[in-house]
């Protein structure tokens, strides 16, 4: 009895701290949002970036971040945190609208190698929604799949088990599709990195050596996937299919 009174009070005490926590990092993005109505543009990325340090992200947080870089006239962390914003909502217009403008500050103007129609219809549907968006979508669709087969056991006339056992049919098929899209985006997040340029200049060697030949000369803000890391060194690839490495301090993951 003891144990379980003392688990109450531990878990009330946490909800407290953590409803604190959350109050507290509210006012700092508040007053963030303050500072960069004002044209105080460091103040704010240093407010909008403390709550990050605090374990907090969200796509608005990295949307506003991107726009308070942007402002500054730091282009590559703008497209950073714009990148960044986009993991939690890939489809918000404002968002696309402005990482376009910001690309368009880019030096390095790079011709996409042209996927396959089918790949690109794939692409374009498994990220329609963010992983986050889905977990919920999920979640909703699989209560409704619960409650429409309870119905179908015991509901007593032949209209209701006919209706909900098609309903529960719909929502199962809704939930597989769902369950199958996540799988793939998850893999896909977890086994493919994209990073942004971070360095005004990066010479591209041909080995991750310094003593490596140069291939080519990317700048700042360019998005490469990368596809390999050895010691102080990352291989990456660019949109157009040339490969290289990069000294890992000229990039930041998205």
């Amino acid at each position: 009895m003891n144990r379980i009174v003392l688990f109450i009070l531990c878990s009330i005490v946490f909800s407290l701290l953590t409803f604190s926590q959350t109050e507290a990092l509210t006012a700092v993005f508040e007053e963030a949002n303050r500072l960069y109505l004002e044209q105080k543009y460091n103040e704010a990325i240093s407010k909008y970036e403390s709550i990050i340090n605090n374990g907090y992200e969200s796509g608005e947080l990295y949307f506003n971040l991107g726009n308070a870089y942007y402002k500054s006239g730091k282009i590559q962390y703008a497209i950073l945190n714009y990148e960044r914003a986009a993991k939690f909502i890939p489809n918000d217009d404002d968002l696309q609208f402005n990482l376009r403008l910001a690309n368009a500050h880019l030096i390095d103007k790079v011709e996409a190698i042209p996927e396959l129609f089918i790949y690109e219809w794939t692409n374009a549907l498994l990220t329609v929604f963010s992983l986050r968006t889905m977990l919920i979508l999920m979640y909703i669709l699989f209560l409704l799949t619960l409650i429409s087969f309870s119905i179908f056991l015991f509901a007593r006339t032949y209209e209701q088990k006919r209706y909900s056992l098609m309903a529960g049919i719909v929502f199962a098929c809704f939930l597989i599709i769902g369950l199958a899209n996540f799988t793939i985006q998850s893999y896909r997040e977890s086994n493919t990195e994209y990073a942004i340029i971070m360095s005004d200049v990066a010479n591209i060697k041909s080995a991750p050596d310094k003593s490596g030949n140069d291939l080519f000369v990317i700048h700042r803000g360019l998005k490469v996937q990368v596809l390999d890391e050895v010691n102080a060194w990352k291989k990456i690839r660019l949109a157009d299919g040339k490969v290289g490495w990069i000294r890992k301090q000229e990039i930041e993951s998205i």
